[in-house]
């Protein structure tokens, strides 16, 4: 395996297969990708966000997974969860979603999906009760405060 990057800007690229991770100063950012799944964390309004773009399969759902956990193991106990930036989602992503909701939910948190669009309603649309659902991070911000009501 072969290590490129800058250590000032905190660039580094990992090849062979390997997850490409950028960090940029402070940890409000950092960006995993492997195959064609990119998983990005981000801070909106002091709660965290993680962005899933491409294609999550049972090839790429660990990382998927693996992120959730790193936010969820931070003590964290509001998460949003953007699908919008998926192409197509197999069961082992779903059970990565899953998997998270259940765990934020056994530590008294919520945890809100962004995005299940018509992609993902014939898939989910059995099981659509079991995810806090919302349009847009706006709305998923919403259902995370503490005004809402809490409707699902």
């Amino acid at each position: 395996m072969a290590v490129f990057g800058n250590y000032k800007t905190g660039v580094f690229y990992f090849v062979y297969f390997a997850p490409i991770w950028f960090y940029w100063g402070d940890s409000s950012l950092l960006e995993k990708q492997v195959s064609d799944l990119k998983v990005r964390r981000v801070l909106v309004n002091n709660i965290n966000a993680v962005i899933v773009q491409g294609e999550c399969d049972i090839c790429s759902a660990q990382l998927l997974k693996d992120m959730l956990a790193d936010v969820i193991n931070e003590g964290h106990n509001k998460l949003i969860v953007d699908v919008k930036g998926l192409q197509c989602i197999d069961n082992s992503g779903l059970a990565a979603i899953l998997w998270a909701r259940h765990k934020i939910e056994e530590n008294g948190g919520k945890m809100v999906v962004v995005g299940l669009g018509s992609i993902f309603r014939r898939k989910v649309s059995p099981i659509n009760n079991l995810f806090n659902v919302a349009f847009s991070i706006r709305e998923a911000l919403w259902n995370l405060s503490d005004k809402s009501l809490g409707f699902k």
